[in-house]
């Protein structure tokens, strides 16, 4: 199992934070996952990413010598027939996964290794979305293009594709969701972000960051509310 499948199932499991003096509360895991892509790579743009992000996306194959001091599990966007010699070499150079389209071949991309993503669009025809649960990979992402607040129809787009499979699904956005909308999306399936750390500020990131560490647990018991009772139950 790759390190990034491994992380994506510790939040699907959504353990509680440990209670209790000593409790390591750095144990809890993030309500989602957070990854940056990246198209123009620099020792030092990696560096500030990967304090802040669990994982990274090259859109184009890096440099060798960039990716051996990178600690942060890594993926690329593969270009759109990758071979399987292509990612046999990736996993050499300790890429953890790579994100693809449905020209990929079966046979270059079965490999147990790495993970597989496939990009799909948010509004996904009904029949295919019967079908992209039975393919060869191990998740999903989902192309969004909306920079504007979240609204109930894009929601139930992004949901109809989450609640068909039981793989992975990232999402990519283009802007910082709102805590409402964290929860949100966390509730219809998805378990990770993609964001353009390129387009978004540092700031931007590291605060995403933290909304995303914050968000309380699914298992979270809300409070009840007081049982009204009705005139038929009232004492006398």
């Amino acid at each position: 199992m790759s390190k990034i499948s491994d992380f994506l199932d510790k939040i699907h499991d959504a353990a509680p934070t440990p209670l209790g003096f000593g409790a390591d509360r750095s144990e809890k895991s993030p309500g989602l996952g957070l990854f940056g892509k990246i198209s123009k790579p620099t020792k030092q743009k990696l560096s500030a990413l990967e304090n802040t992000v669990d994982g990274i996306i090259f859109l184009t194959d890096p440099a060798e010598q960039l990716i051996l001091e990178i600690s942060t599990p890594w993926m690329v966007l593969a270009p759109a027939d990758p071979d399987g010699k292509y990612i046999e070499e990736l996993v050499k150079k300790g890429c953890d996964g790579i994100q693809c389209d449905l020209n990929a071949k079966v046979s270059a991309i079965t490999n147990d290794d790495i993970s597989i993503f496939l990009s799909i669009e948010g509004e996904y025809d009904w029949n295919k979305l019967m079908v992209i649960n039975t393919l060869p990979v191990d998740g999903y992402v989902i192309q969004s293009e909306n920079i504007e607040p979240l609204s109930l129809k894009q929601l139930s787009m992004i949901g109809s594709i989450t609640r068909s499979t039981d793989k992975y699904c990232l999402l990519n956005i283009q802007q910082v969701p709102s805590d409402t909308e964290l929860d949100a999306l966390r509730k219809v399936g998805v378990m990770g972000l993609i964001v353009n750390s390129e387009e978004l500020t540092g700031t931007e990131i590291k605060k995403l960051k933290t909304s995303l560490i914050d968000m309380p647990n699914p298992n979270h018991k809300k409070k009840q509310r007081p049982q009204i009772k009705s005139v038929f139950e009232i004492e006398e």
